[in-house]
């Protein structure tokens, strides 16, 4: 019976749309937001593409979609591409039926069975972004010939599905989960080099995984600095670059801002269920592990990310890390 109704989860789930964060949105305005320089707009989502104009300082930005680098926009009747990292204030124009700034819905979580690259491109021969480990956990938009597409910081990669084991789908609605389906996840990736500071924030992410692996029951409230905090060495964390307002510098539980932003874009997937009631990014740039603008930075008073559960049943949050790979994902527990 499990395995008939996880079949019939994945089919569900294969049947929606085989695209990224734009999949059924390309003739209808989205968002709306503020530029906040002069914006030099493309014809294509790309530094290269060729400029066929621009946007005033502080103008509306009116948005169909995004890309993990470009906001596809309306711009003198035709579509144009400009940096998500110069606009501001996006905010969807329909709340009702639009997901919030930023969010991607990913369809399925798998296993990594053998070592394999996250390629550039479907082919493999643009080169890889980086090496997944067996045992990995690796959650992705979707799956195409062969192929599981997942976001690689602001960039897309690519998974071989041959190295991959376990394919779970994501529950298509509240509705139908389940106790122990999965309702939401994402996966960021992080340095491996083996520096003395960057040894420190690995040990910080697999640290602040672990703390936030917890039950929420309805109506309870989450604040990663409690649950995670204080971020000390008695608590098991290590010296480690810490982002603030952009700027890097060394501090104990650098890291852990990579685990709360990669909590919060688990939760930017579940609008309804889930209330972000505060959250703050790491300055204007944001931080690079992410697509712009959905990054979560905590640490001490004002950086925090705090969200309640407002569904019917019980959440579970599960947090692991890998050899460069963070895996957060929610639960109907």
């Amino acid at each position: 019976m499990k395995m008939r109704r996880t079949l019939c989860l994945l089919l569900i789930c294969l049947c929606l749309p085989l695209h990224g964060p734009a999949a059924d949105r390309a003739d209808t305005l989205q968002y709306a937001g503020v530029s906040i320089r002069s914006l030099t707009v493309r014809d294509t989502p790309s530094r290269e593409g060729a400029v066929i104009g621009q946007v005033r300082d502080h103008a509306k930005v009116d948005i169909y979609d995004f890309t993990p680098e470009f906001l596809r926009i309306a711009y003198e009747g035709r579509t144009g591409y400009v940096l998500r990292t110069q606009v501001t204030d996006i905010v969807p124009i329909n709340p009702s039926v639009t997901l919030p700034y930023g969010a991607v819905i990913h369809h399925q979580v798998a296993t990594v069975l053998t070592n394999t690259n996250v390629y550039k491109d479907k082919e493999g021969a643009g080169g890889a972004w980086c090496t997944l480990s067996a045992g990995s956990a690796v959650s992705f938009w979707y799956i195409q010939d062969g192929w599981a597409t997942v976001p690689y910081q602001r960039e897309i990669g690519y998974v071989p599905v041959s190295a991959l084991k376990g394919v779970t789908p994501v529950a298509p609605t509240m509705d139908y989960a389940r106790p122990g389906d999965l309702l939401a996840s994402f996966t960021s990736f992080y340095s491996t080099a083996n520096t003395e500071m960057n040894r420190g924030r690995m040990v910080n992410i697999d640290v602040g995984c672990k703390y936030i692996c917890i039950t929420l029951q309805p109506g309870q409230q989450f604040s990663f600095n409690k649950v995670a905090g204080p971020y000390r060495r008695a608590r098991g964390y290590m010296p480690a670059p810490v982002l603030i307002n952009g700027a890097s510098a060394p501090g104990y539980g650098g890291g852990t801002c990579q685990v709360s932003s990669t909590l919060y874009n688990v939760l930017l997937q579940l609008p309804q269920g889930i209330t972000v009631l505060y959250r703050r990014p790491h300055g204007p740039s944001g931080a690079k592990y992410l697509p712009h603008g959905v990054d979560a930075a905590v640490g001490n008073d004002t950086l925090d990310l705090v969200f309640q559960n407002d569904f019917s049943f019980p959440v579970r949050i599960d947090a692991r890390a890998k050899d460069g790979a963070l895996f957060v994902a929610l639960y109907k527990a």
